[in-house]
């Protein structure tokens, strides 16, 4: 099982796209604007999408995706969330107005875009491996998500500021060997990043000495801002070695 970074950023802008991953060929995690790098094929090939909130840049490509299934015809996309999150897009994306309704279209009982609630705990079957829903906390209704391969596990904390229960419970995977987790901000903006539900490296620092000693720590969602300034702070704050590294558009992490 390998995931490729579609876009891990907190905003566009030539070299950013934002938050989406690809799990082998048919699962996202999030839809922001890293999927308009794939070809209408790769689209098609989507079957799934694991969705942490429903902020713009997590699934604002979602409705352009249900599009290329609608228009060629493909197997349409199920959408796993929790239902506030699927209540939005129902509400401000599908809704006959902004996009058409493809929760209904071309039936109510056959879908281009079939939408799924999930809570913390909820598990599906992705290839070969096993997706998670875990706890987040976010301004809106959020969840992260474990994604467990045959032999490694990586655990994505979404859009999500500090969140002890996402943190206890992927400190118990034993084969946890990733972690993404959002970074949005330095420390000297703390009181924004709380008003908002992000994390700084200050607010990251309690829950690190939870993770395995040889876990990969990603940093997404960096505000562009800030993004150096913000990394040499994370690494002078915890050095026990922890390897620490921002994702970029183009990696592949194998599990």
């Amino acid at each position: 099982m390998h995931i490729k970074v579609l876009g891990a950023a907190a905003c566009i802008g030539h070299p950013g796209h934002t938050t989406s991953f690809l799990i082998d060929e048919d699962t996202l995690i999030d839809c922001g604007t890293g999927v308009t790098s794939l070809r209408a094929d790769e689209m098609l090939s989507i079957r799934q999408v694991l969705l942490t909130h429903s902020h713009a840049d997590h699934c604002g490509c979602l409705p352009l995706l249900a599009d290329v299934h609608a228009s060629r015809r493909g197997p349409g996309l199920t959408v796993y969330s929790q239902q506030e999150t699927l209540d939005a897009l129902r509400a401000h994306l599908f809704n006959g107005e902004l996009w058409p309704d493809y929760t209904r279209q071309p039936s109510t009982e056959q879908p281009w875009l079939r939408l799924q609630a999930v809570e913390p705990g909820y598990a599906l079957p992705i290839g070969e491996g096993l997706a998670t829903a875990l706890p987040a906390n976010h301004s809106v209704p959020a969840l992260g998500w474990l994604i467990e391969g045959s032999w490694r596990a990586l655990a994505f904390s979404g859009d999500s500021g500090p969140c002890p229960a996402f943190w206890q419970w992927v400190s118990n995977v034993p084969s946890l060997t990733d972690v993404i987790c959002e970074l949005t901000y330095t420390d000297e903006r703390q009181g924004e990043a709380a008003r908002q539900g992000h994390m700084t490296p200050l607010l990251l620092l309690p829950f690190l000495p939870l993770l395995p000693a040889n876990t990969h720590l990603w940093i997404s969602h960096i505000d562009p801002g800030c993004r150096e300034h913000l990394l040499e702070q994370l690494r002078s704050e915890y050095s026990n070695g922890l390897r620490v590294c921002p994702l970029r558009e183009g990696m592949l992490i194998e599990l």
